[in-house]
């Protein structure tokens, strides 16, 4: 799943990386270089850099850095040779290749051949407010702290919170074009779905407001709410160092706070989720090529895993090439569910939808509507069809690995408001285990990219093979 947390506009403030002498409120040291050689000093800020109008911005903390910061700044060394610099610039064209396939990937999913329920194609249509709200986020975080976003929690955690509002419009919006297949279960339920989606849609408009304001500028009401944010965080030592005194490891200050770390959590189990109910989805329209959704979401969610390993290493620079791998997951993700919809379109009936086929600007024709046939032929069939898939789809899923994705049947008898209070909970639980367990163990301070990779590609592997099982079973049972 895709994460700007990392992004920040490579040119919009240059900093001080590289200096020969040391300089008011910089210090300087100089290091070996992994080849033998010595690099010049690095400079290591002691307070906000002063950039423009905001450099005496009264909601800009003064973060000095301590001597573990330095001692660990000078250990660092990419894995693979690469500057920060060069890494930024790799992950920011990922980054915006993504967009393209992403666009293609909405496009045939949108075409009425497809048959996506409305609410989750709207769900997946507002990722791109999570994507482009992100960025003046990473702007401001930039101008303001001279930070990544990921380092900025108070906007960090609203901005991500997007994604989180995306998988579960997603989730919903599957869970009511099922139950319309199955012939629903009442009005009551309806009404619960409806008042779940209207909360949903409030809180994305809120969300989205707050981040509309950041947009905004250097308004004095921007100022006030990040004041009112920074004395809300300047809790989080306090609780810090009562952490500390119960764990081995001191939380460092740039630790996710516990709903930052919940909402991520609760993005990757929601897309997993939204994998199983696009699975069974496929068996209950009978267009099979939805199992290709669920497959090209994989690398989606892998996008999502490599974010969380970023954070769960505080945000390490010594792993800048983690998040350009988690930009180029993005890119491969929103390619393969491109393809997956383009299939699923084709199955669906549509015709003519390539740049080089006839009729791909107006492809409904005056004699030959798209799909009629096809259309007319599923209504007929269809609907004595659709139990049978449900009823086998839900048996050959019986087999195989044990999932996240298996909440959605598991749940699948409560309304959408308690599987969302549900979720939540479970996300709240994994997340204290992640935030707090992790100052026990020793690897979270002592980053390694081998062992961020295996984080990022072991649960995928698993990911897949669960699928694959439940693919081989279904084969088998044909």
């Amino acid at each position: 799943m895709p994460s700007l947390a990392r992004l920040a506009p490579a040119r919009v403030v240059a900093r001080p990386t590289l200096c020969v002498k040391s300089r008011r409120g910089v210090t300087g040291v100089s290091i070996d270089d992994a080849r033998g050689g010595t690099r010049p000093a690095i400079c290591f800020p002691t307070g906000p850099i002063p950039v423009g109008p905001r450099a005496r911005s009264p909601i800009a903390p003064n973060r000095a850095v301590g001597p573990e910061a330095v001692t660990a700044a000078v250990t660092t060394v990419d894995a693979f040779g690469v500057s920060a610099e060069q890494w930024e610039l790799i992950e920011g064209n990922l980054f915006g290749a993504s967009l393209l396939p992403y666009l293609v990937f909405l496009y045939y999913l949108g075409m009425p051949e497809s048959k996506m329920p409305p609410r989750a194609l709207f769900g997946f249509k507002f990722l791109l407010v999570f994507v482009f709200g992100t960025i003046p986020c990473a702007i401001y975080a930039k101008l303001v702290y001279n930070d990544i976003l990921a380092n900025v929690d108070w906007l960090h955690g609203p901005a991500e919170s997007l994604l989180t509002i995306t998988n579960l419009l997603i989730v919903i919006g599957l869970r009511e074009g099922l139950r319309d297949l199955k012939g629903g279960d009442g009005g009551k339920r309806s009404k619960v779905s409806s008042v779940s989606g209207a909360l949903l849609g409030w809180s994305a408009a809120a969300t989205t407001a707050t981040l509309a304001a950041v947009a905004a500028g250097a308004g004095g009401g921007v100022g006030n709410v990040a004041e009112a944010a920074e004395s809300a965080a300047s809790i989080a030592p306090a609780v810090g160092d009562v952490a500390a005194s119960f764990f081995r490891h001191a939380e460092p200050a740039n630790a996710l706070s516990l709903p930052t770390w919940v909402i991520h959590v609760s993005s990757l189990i929601e897309w997993l989720v939204a994998m199983g109910l696009i699975w069974e989805y496929a068996d209950a329209t009978g267009n099979q090529k939805y199992k290709g959704l669920t497959w090209g979401m994989v690398p989606c969610h892998a996008s999502g895993i490599a974010a969380c390993t970023f954070h769960l290493f505080y945000n390490s620079p010594a792993l800048n090439s983690v998040v350009a791998t988690q930009a180029g997951l993005t890119v491969l993700g929103n390619t393969t569910i491109a393809i997956a919809a383009y299939r699923i379109a084709i199955e669906g009936g549509a015709k003519n939808t390539l740049p080089w086929e006839e009729g791909f600007v107006a492809p409904w024709k005056k004699n030959d509507p798209i799909g009629a046939t096809t259309d007319a032929k599923v209504d007929e069939a269809g609907a004595e069809d659709f139990a049978a898939n449900i009823e086998e789809g839900a048996t050959a899923k019986e087999g195989g690995l044990a999932g996240w994705e298996d909440l959605g049947k598991v749940w699948a008898g409560d309304s959408d408001l308690v599987l969302i209070l549900k979720l939540a909970l479970v996300s709240t639980v994994v997340s204290a285990a992640v935030k707090w367990g992790s100052l026990e163990v020793d690897f979270p301070f002592e980053p390694s990219v081998w062992l961020a990779f295996t984080l990022i590609f072991g649960p995928t592997a698993l990911n897949m093979i669960k699928w694959q099982q439940i693919s081989a079973e279904e084969r088998a049972a044909r």
